[in-house]
């Protein structure tokens, strides 16, 4: 029962210290019309306003004119280009992503783009550019911290890899997991699990076939889900993995069941106060699937259970993982290397994380194997405190 008690005590201690991390991405589209005197260029420039947020931009009431200023600015294409039309800023809620479209003339025959947007609150930020030249598609551009310049020149087909788009994603893919504090805590909270290392990476196998299938429909454009809601129910997911990890040791199920149902009862009800009922029916059904899986956990042992649930978290993660690939607009025969070599970047990335924590694990358990239990409860508390503010943070 004091294992219990710690682990109330761990959340509430815990919920007013957290922090949180999304990986840091905007994109755009840039369509490029070279004339015998003018150049035109328009742009259509995308970021989520959960990116924006942690970005520390530092927006006061009119930070849509803010925003247009600042990404016009660090978007720049160029000594000899002018802004031709306003900039147009659409914010959807829906999607969680702002956008901002606008056009330039540029006086030059050659385009060149400095982009200098949000490197200095965030080294790790990352834009994908595609690009439409004379109505011909053309390979996109990664920009980094480190690449922050394009010219028109390299463009030239003949000059480029087909498989560029492989090796730029696979890079992306892998600083993705590194960087993705929210899919490692889903990883450690597997870990903890009291599973013997054979199931162990069953469970990761199939967390693994989840993620990969919707990272390929999601980047495909197949399924176009919330990303606000995904992201959240990713916050979710390390709830309820890291909820079943302590329940493993201290067989408190369905306390934990009861308790998590009457929590989101009371979310339900705040919801529909403040109005956020594009969320209920998803917040309902997670809601009675909790319940009903840890219930069915107390009652029925069987790893198959366990195994499915983890691949279905797999299949939330995945989209998360999707990001906007699906509306960047890469080349036929691009996209394909661009999807593959994102998720062998993310499983690389993967590989490496679970074999330093399960190397961890090993010598923990060598050096103090009488407490080892009680270990796995303060972590999975941790975890399920982390989970529980991202799920929050990220739906309102």
């Amino acid at each position: 029962m004091y294992k219990n008690f710690f682990f109330w005590i761990t959340i509430f201690l815990l919920s007013t210290q957290l922090t949180s991390h999304q990986r840091s991405e905007s994109y755009s589209k840039l369509t490029i019309d070279n004339q015998d005197e003018l150049t035109s260029i328009y742009v259509e420039f995308s970021v989520q306003t959960s990116v924006l947020q942690r970005l520390n931009l530092d927006l006061n009431q009119n930070w849509e004119e803010e925003i247009k200023e600042l990404v016009t600015s660090n978007y720049n294409l160029g000594p000899n280009c002018e802004i031709d039309k306003r900039p147009f800023l659409k914010n959807s809620s829906t999607t969680g992503y702002i956008t901002l479209f606008w056009a330039e003339e540029c006086s030059s025959k050659e385009v060149e783009i400095n982009f200098d947007l949000f490197f200095d609150n965030d080294p790790t930020h990352t834009h994908i550019a595609t690009f439409e030249i004379n109505s011909e598609a053309v390979p996109e551009k990664v920009f980094t911290s480190s690449a922050r310049k394009w010219k028109e020149t390299d463009t030239q087909l003949k000059e480029i890899p087909l498989f560029q788009s492989f090796t730029d994603y696979f890079t992306l893919g892998f600083k993705h997991i590194l960087s993705g504090f929210d899919h490692l805590a889903f990883l450690l909270a597997l870990l903890i699990l009291k599973l013997p290392l054979k199931r162990l990476i069953l469970v990761i196998t199939g967390f693994t076939l989840g993620h990969s299938i919707t990272l390929s429909l999601g980047a495909l454009g197949l399924l176009k889900p919330s990303s606000q809601l995904v992201e959240a129910f990713i916050g979710y997911s390390i709830l309820i993995i890291a909820i079943e990890s302590i329940a493993s040791i201290t067989n408190l199920h369905k306390l934990y069941s009861r308790s998590l149902l009457y929590l989101s009862l009371l979310l339900l009800v705040l919801f529909m106060i403040l109005g956020y009922q594009k969320y209920l029916i998803g917040v309902a059904g997670i809601s009675l699937f909790s319940y009903c899986y840890l219930n069915l956990n107390s009652e029925n042992k069987d790893f198959s259970l366990t195994f499915l649930v983890t691949a279905l978290f797999g299949l939330i993660h995945g989209f998360g993982f999707a990001g906007n690939l699906a509306s960047l607009g890469l080349m036929e025969g691009r996209l394909l290397p661009a999807i593959l070599g994102f998720n062998l970047g993310v499983e690389l990335g993967q590989v490496m994380i679970i074999f330093v924590l399960l190397v961890s694990f090993l010598f923990l358990n060598k050096f103090m194997k009488s407490q080892i239990d009680t270990l796995r409860v303060f972590m999975g508390s941790g975890l399920a405190c982390l989970g529980t503010f991202w799920f929050l943070e990220r739906i309102f």
